[in-house]
């Protein structure tokens, strides 16, 4: 089966193709829906072998219990889970002969904790495999109290924030007998799984042996394409200190002191609160003459506009503008919203994610879900790079292909900074919820990047480097998706995301040496990602 990220041009080398493609600047591949993919055809029954004397694996689906999704999450609302799982099922039970994988449903760390359990009590369940379908249910934890040989896994642009932060969790605590894969298409699961089959004549470590030395046989090595542009020439740290210290960012709404305390200490930023009440009001009051002239510019330049009214799109430019009043007045230079639960809860009566696009092409920082790590991460690192903007993604993973995936509902057009090209875009609906308005860049290919994280409050970086591939226009979860191939030791890239949150900020470019003597120069832990 072909594997959905690779380009779709085979008449040429990979160069060659990054070559003809990165000189277009934006005419970058976008490749075909993937997650069928991932998802296995229906198995005929007459290929599922007998069962009869096969080692018991509880198989169990983590997500909210609702085989049609009622509510906003990855992969979105309306996503219908049945024909995954029992696929899913089906073909784990006809591809591994020895195992009979026994499916069960679970949402909590302790339904988790309760089926380990119940199972120590039936006493014939060798080993769990979880799948996780949404990203934050913590049914892996309450199972891994069990100490039982365990394989960990996501369904692509569905369980990938959960998978990613608890499977570094348990990795890093010394889980016993754990092991964990990622990938797009469901073969790689499967025989990796056929690891279970060691448990018919052998021992957990027997088990842990033959999926780790799966994982690594499968892996690629490294990625040793070399990128269209060289190394970028950074300021000094004490210039980009200088140019950041004084700048103001706004919250609206959550409070986190610690971190705006930080932020003062170390590099004489402010933060201010902003209520929700002040920017609904704000929103009310903006002409709507002025905001059709936006609405209608972003109108006309998009690529593609689908399920987006015109009514949608004039409250997305009147909060653009309201949100361009507040920087104005209160003199600051980045605003970060809680946008899920402002909108949700309609506390906003707008999705901020067009204003967001329109707020970073004009080189202020504009962010969602009020994550003022990543906020200022942008804001820094844009002053170190001279003017790059940066990309807020939630990393999805491709183990077998040293892919990573840079997803989300916002970005720039301008990833080259504000004087720099401006890139197609297609506005959308929301994907989680299918409401309101989000945004999808298509970004250039074969570029460096360089995707970093801030933790303020610890005092700590995180850096990984990748190559631009593609642009993964899939349905399922956020809107923009970035493709790259990671670069360095890509066995570092699963080691710290329970540490750092999801989020990271990626910018075109590789200055990720640069970012070494900006730590030194802090005092800060650079934690190496790749």
């Amino acid at each position: 089966m072909k594997n959905q990220h690779e380009e779709g041009c085979h008449c040429c080398s990979r160069r060659d193709f990054f070559t003809k493609m990165g000189t277009l600047m934006g005419a970058a591949v976008v490749m075909p829906t993937g997650l069928s993919a991932f998802v296995p055809e229906a198995t005929p029954a007459s290929a599922i072998p007998s069962k009869k004397g096969a080692v018991k694996v509880r198989l169990i689906f983590s997500y909210h219990l609702a085989d049609v999704q009622a509510r906003p999450d990855w992969p979105n609302k309306g996503f219908d889970f049945s024909p995954v799982m029992k696929n899913m099922t089906d073909a784990l039970n006809a591809g591994v002969r020895d195992v009979e994988f026994i499916p069960s449903k679970a949402s909590t760390e302790e339904d988790g904790q309760h089926i380990a359990e119940e199972d120590a009590v039936r006493g014939d369940i060798a080993g769990y495999m979880v799948i996780q379908l949404n990203c934050w249910n913590r049914v892996i934890l309450g199972l891994a109290k069990a100490r039982k040989p365990m394989l960990f896994t996501c369904m692509p642009y569905g369980g990938d924030g959960g998978w990613q932060r608890y499977s570094s969790m348990l990795m890093r605590a010394g889980q016993p007998y754990f092991e964990s894969i990622a990938s797009f298409n469901f073969a790689d699961v499967v025989a990796m799984a056929g690891a279970f089959s060691k448990l018919k004549r052998g021992t957990p470590d027997d088990f842990v042996k033959a999926a780790r030395s799966w994982r690594i046989a499968h892996t690629p090595k490294k990625w040793s394409e070399k990128a269209i542009e060289g190394k970028l020439e950074c300021l000094s740290p004490e210039e980009t200190l200088a140019k950041v210290r004084g700048m103001k960012i706004l919250s609206v709404q959550k409070e986190n002191h610690r971190m705006i305390n930080a932020l003062k200490r170390d590099f004489g930023v402010d933060v201010e609160i902003v209520p929700f009440e002040v920017v609904d009001q704000r929103w009310a009051g903006i002409d709507e003459k002025a905001a059709l002239e936006v609405a209608t510019s972003w109108k006309n330049g998009a690529r593609a506009i689908e399920a987006v009214t015109d009514d949608v799109m004039l409250g997305c430019a009147k909060l653009y503008l309201a949100m361009k009043d507040l920087l104005r007045e209160k003199k600051a230079q980045a605003i970060t919203i809680d946008c899920l639960g402002g909108c949700y809860t309609g506390k906003l009566k707008s999705y901020p994610c067009l204003g967001f696009m329109q707020l970073q092409d004009e080189g202020f920082f504009g962010t969602c879900e009020n994550d003022i790590n990543s906020n200022f991460t942008m804001m820094l690192f844009n002053a170190f790079t001279k003017g790059r903007m940066g990309y807020i993604s939630d990393p999805v993973l491709d183990v077998p292909t040293r892919t990573i995936v840079y997803a989300h509902c916002v970005s720039t057009r301008r990833y080259f900074g504000p004087d720099g090209t401006s890139f197609p875009y297609e506005i959308l609906t929301h994907s989680e919820d299918r409401e309101g308005a989000s945004v999808r860049t298509i970004a250039p290919i074969g570029y460096p990047l360089t995707t970093v994280k801030m933790d303020v409050v610890n005092r700590r970086m995180a850096v990984h480097t990748a190559i631009s591939t593609g642009n993964d226009p899939d349905d399922r979860a956020c809107r923009t998706k970035i493709v790259a191939k990671v670069t360095g030791d890509f066995d570092l890239i699963t080691k710290s995301w329970d540490t750092f949150g999801w989020h990271r900020v990626t910018f075109f470019g590789d200055f990720a040496s640069e970012v070494e003597k900006l730590a030194a120069h802090l005092g800060y832990e650079l934690i190496r990602e790749s």
